[in-house]
């Protein structure tokens, strides 16, 4: 069913180029074999007598060639090792040549018979591992997401998905429906000794509990607040507020365009803020005011767009000016409850230009910053972090966020309950009932890859690095 799979696979494990360590990864039934003459240990110790999860150290000699590689090999026996197979990874100096020495004599053949050994796939080492049973899919693909994290909480995520979290929850929902489904069956076959063994309202209580499980899972992945691009946080104000200005002050860098004339930002600004291992995905945006120009309106629309989709809005405020009258001009009513209020340009007040503080606002933590000075920034960077760790914005790790198909098939499910439930309700034949459970039943097991095609695989796997 899988071409291949029986092949012998090698592939560089660690980046390209330069590095002080090089990992080059053999898995298949001559991973140890491929390797025989070609490495000699330290204590002439035999490849094939090695017993799993040791290390050998010693040199390889390839052939044809008057240089000597040191390696450390590990060797991990079938069926224990990641792959499922035997599995043996050479460690050696992170040079290039040499690694491009050591692929050549093992793709040639080496001492060996010529094509007992090809280079791996895109993912087919993970592939592998799936298709021996060692991971299921969701795993798989949260191998990948490891692979790509780019904050703690990231991995975090990641980490909680491969350890099986999600596919744990998924398979006690799929349990429960495998459990009713052969209730209904039995009480189909017995339909003709005039015995129930599930009633109508027994199923129909227990199809909603399903659906509530499904319904809540799809829910918690779906809003899930960090994504790998960030927390979507969004500096919103009138212009000429220093939003601008803040968001360089905040990057260290020049991202968006400082001047003196209101208005200058006109469009969407992104970048990201990593504080404490936290991604922040900072957009700034044109500023509001009250013209009628066309275009400027079209603007505006999108800005109410993007504050609408907001995970975090940072009000900006002008303390050189009138606070409650900058407050009425602006139209944050009713957008969200994550708000910073950002008494900005503080090197510029002066007591007699001080305003209190609307009175709406006084809910939402408030920090004065001078884009200028530095002043509060710091302040500002600690309640960003404080807005996230005090549960505002979720960032638990279980279950971790599934990603497009995996989600796609809890709503196909959801679907195939939902329509049993209306089966149930309408009084229609035990048959129907368990023919749309047993499609939602399915399309659970494609999560985890129990019930899948080649095609799917070879789509997810085809995003992995090779090696991996």
């Amino acid at each position: 069913m899988y071409p291949g799979i029986q092949d012998t696979i090698v592939a560089v494990s660690t980046p390209a180029g330069r590095s002080l360590q090089v990992i080059v990864r053999i898995s298949g039934p001559d991973a140890i074999r491929c390797l025989k003459g070609l490495f000699v240990s330290a204590d002439n110790i035999s490849l094939e007598t090695v017993q799993t999860y040791r290390s050998v150290w010693g040199h390889i000699y390839p052939p044809g060639e008057f240089v000597t590689i040191p390696a450390l090999l590990y060797v991990m026996r079938k069926p224990h090792s990641y792959t499922g197979e035997d599995v043996v990874e050479i460690h050696t100096v992170g040079s290039p040549p040499l690694t491009e020495m050591i692929l050549d004599t093992l793709l040639s053949g080496g001492l060996q018979p010529k094509g007992s050994i090809r280079l791996s796939q895109a993912g087919e080492f993970t592939k592998r591992a799936f298709l021996h049973g060692r991971i299921d899919l969701t795993q798989a693909e949260a191998t990948m997401r490891v692979i790509r994290a780019q904050t703690d909480i990231e991995l975090k995520m990641a980490i909680a998905q491969l350890a099986g979290d999600a596919s744990l929850e998924i398979k006690r929902i799929q349990d429960e429906a495998l459990s009713l489904c052969s209730q209904i069956e039995a009480s189909i076959d017995f339909s003709d000794q005039d015995i129930e063994l599930a009633s109508a309202t027994e199923i129909l209580r227990r199809l909603e509990g399903i659906k509530a499980n499904i319904f809540d899972l799809l829910s918690r992945s779906e809003t899930g607040k960090v994504s790998p691009e960030g927390i979507d946080t969004v500096l919103y104000g009138k212009p000429n507020a220093g939003k601008s200005s803040l968001i360089n002050a905040l990057l260290g860098k020049r991202r968006s365009l400082v001047s003196e004339i209101p208005g200058t930002t006109r469009d969407v600004v992104a970048d990201i803020l990593e504080i404490a291992g936290i991604r922040f995905k900072l957009i700034d945006m044109a500023g509001v005011d009250d013209t009628k120009d066309n275009i400027i309106l079209k603007a505006m629309e999108k800005i109410q767009s993007v504050l609408k989709k907001a995970q975090l809005i940072l009000f900006v405020l002008d303390s050189s000016a009138d606070l409650e009258k900058q407050f009425g001009e602006t139209k944050l009513e009713g957008l969200t409850n994550n708000v910073i209020v950002i008494i900005n340009k503080c090197d510029l007040q002066k007591d007699s230009h001080c305003s209190e503080l609307p009175m709406s606002l006084k809910n939402y933590p408030a920090v004065h910053t001078s884009a200028l000075t530095g002043k509060g920034l710091e302040r500002l960077k600690e309640t960003l972090v404080e807005s996230v760790l005090c549960g505002k914005i979720n960032t638990s790790a279980t279950p971790p966020m599934l990603n497009m198909r995996q989600r796609e098939a809890l709503r196909q499910s959801l679907q195939s309950v939902q329509q049993a439930i209306e089966s149930t309700k309408n009084q229609e034949s035990y048959e129907f009932i368990a023919l749309n459970l047993h499609a939602a039943i399915d399309t659970l097991g494609e999560i985890m890859g129990k019930t899948t095609t080649e095609d799917i695989l070879d789509k997810i796997f085809s995003e992995f690095c090779i090696g991996k």
